[in-house]
């Protein structure tokens, strides 16, 4: 038989379960603008029924709230993390080859095409008085000026270069510290969840470091389970591995550290990324690190990606090929080469362009035969020779000697400058054209797969947010159901409190 005050003990728990339903409400509509903020929902039941009745039917004893839970779609995370690592990889791409095309993109009047014009420009009027010594200084200028540009070009491309190394040194130092607070957080949850008190706050502030996580690097969260709680539910914690290798372990995280390469390579000086416990190399397979370490170390060979040293690599070699044909000559095209021509002072084998400020003589003793002595040259090193800087009369516009006004070598010189056969891919111009088409058509790739992985990673986040957001209008409308729900159970308890007075008033009459 049921006890004679189960009725206002049933509206009791019934106001206890919609007061408990308000505040999560409240707490949710709080929270509805905070980051990573996942809304909470009270799981209700029915209490188990107290008592038999009339031997044919039980009475319920009410509502209870068993727990306040996290509405999350676990795969709807996983697929968030692994897009938000692509994300991270084509964004930090595409920013690093929008500043190589503000650097190698030549859309300014003072870009590489507009040098090279003016130089050919000087050697025209040369060509048309090689006795000028005003029409000499203009040509020592503008050769001044190209080289100027590939020295200054250059050393951009070095600083860019390093400002990236300097990404991945931060990126590493931001990656050790949430992997440490998100092994903390596994502690703090498990330390929680073992006293039965609630880990959602916990859980949130862990989400939302993973989420910062992923878009360094790739990596891939599993759930482990480490005991029971208090209610006697699974206690799991968070596991997180790149590529593999373990990163965070419950309350334990792993530590990579930058370290500086001196294997001689061409990163040396740069840094290198291991794993600190180890020593081994630490991989990434994507993110933002990834991109940075691509973005720094492509060279363009074979399958690796095209970087700022494949961009180096190419300016150096515009440099170094026309220095030679404009020094040399092209026997097979039939051009003279500057070291042909004589000066207006009667020199000979003099070349025009160096490195580091070098003499004719000193470049030619550089190396052993023509291709190691051009070796030498650089876009960050390229120069005019010393004999050059010192005496435009040795600029070589004759093909004879006491022939002032013999422009034969030069004529050459300006021909040679317009032959397709001197690059590859053509002449000066159309190599430079080149490099710059295939710097932008990986700009354009990178921005077009950074926004459509953007896209895509957007309507993830929708759909998160559609389980796991705050909904306003939602929350409003269980507010006023809890509300509504709270009052009829108040006024339940004052029927009672009648039906009770009125009860006891029958038994003291």
């Amino acid at each position: 038989m049921n006890s004679t005050f189960t009725g206002l003990s049933i509206a009791v728990r019934g106001l206890y379960s919609s007061q408990a339903a308000l505040s999560v409400t409240t707490n949710n509509i709080s929270n509805v603008n905070t980051e990573g903020y996942t809304r909470q929902t009270v799981n209700q039941s029915a209490a188990t029924p107290a008592a038999v009745y009339n031997s044919s039917a039980i009475i319920g004893s009410g509502s209870q709230v068993n727990s306040v839970d996290q509405i999350r779609d676990a795969q709807l995370d996983k697929k968030y993390w692994r897009e938000n690592a692509t994300v991270g990889e084509w964004e930090t791409k595409a920013d690093g080859l929008t500043q190589l095309e503000a650097i190698l993109g030549d859309t300014s009047e003072n870009g590489l095409s507009s040098v090279m014009d003016e130089f050919y420009s000087a050697l025209e009027d040369l060509s048309s008085d090689p006795s000028s010594n005003s029409a000499r200084t203009v040509v020592k200028q503008a050769g001044n000026s190209v080289c100027e540009y590939l020295n200054s070009t250059a050393q951009q491309l070095i600083d860019l270069r390093a400002d990236v190394n300097s990404d991945i040194k931060t990126d590493v130092s931001s990656l050790n510290a949430y992997a440490e607070q998100i092994a903390d957080l596994n502690k703090q949850i498990q330390t929680a969840s073992a006293t039965g008190a609630s880990v959602n706050d916990l859980m949130d502030q862990r989400n939302l470091l993973i989420d910062k996580l992923s878009n360094l690097t790739s990596i891939e969260v599993s759930e482990v389970i480490v005991g029971k709680q208090a209610d006697g539910t699974n206690n799991t914690l968070i596991s997180i591995t790149v590529n593999g290798a373990s990163l965070v372990t419950g309350s334990k995280a792993r530590q990579l550290e930058v370290y500086e390469i001196s294997d001689g390579s061409s990163q040396d000086g740069l840094y290198g990324i291991r794993w600190q416990d180890t020593q081994t190399e630490f991989s990434s397979g994507g993110g933002s690190i990834q991109a940075s370490l691509d973005l720094r170390d492509g060279t363009g060979v074979g399958s690796e990606y095209k970087g700022i040293p494949y961009y180096m690599s190419q300016l150096d070699e515009y440099a170094r090929t026309f220095a030679m044909a404009f020094n040399e000559g092209m026997d097979e095209a039939g051009y003279s080469g500057h070291a042909d021509g004589v000066g207006a002072d009667g020199s000979t084998e003099i070349r025009f362009f160096s490195y580091n400020d070098l003499s004719s003589e000193e470049f030619m003793d550089s190396g052993t035969d023509t291709a190691s002595i051009y070796a030498n040259i650089t876009a960050g090193n390229i120069s005019l020779t010393k004999d050059v800087q010192a005496d435009v009369n040795k600029i070589a516009a004759a093909s004879s000697t006491g022939e002032s006004g013999n422009n034969e070598n030069i004529q050459d010189l300006i021909s040679l400058c317009e032959d397709s056969s001197m690059f590859h891919t053509g002449t000066p111009e159309d190599f430079i054209n080149s490099v710059i088409s295939t710097l932008a058509s990986d700009s354009s790739y990178a921005q077009r797969q950074s926004d459509s992985h953007t896209s895509i990673l957007n309507s993830i986040t929708n759909r998160r947010s559609s389980v796991s957001g705050v909904s306003t209008n939602e929350e409003t409308a269980n507010l006023t159901k809890y509300q509504q729900a709270y009052e009829a159970s108040a006024a339940m308890v004052n029927v009672w409190d009648e039906i009770y007075k009125e009860t006891i008033n029958l038994v003291s009459d």
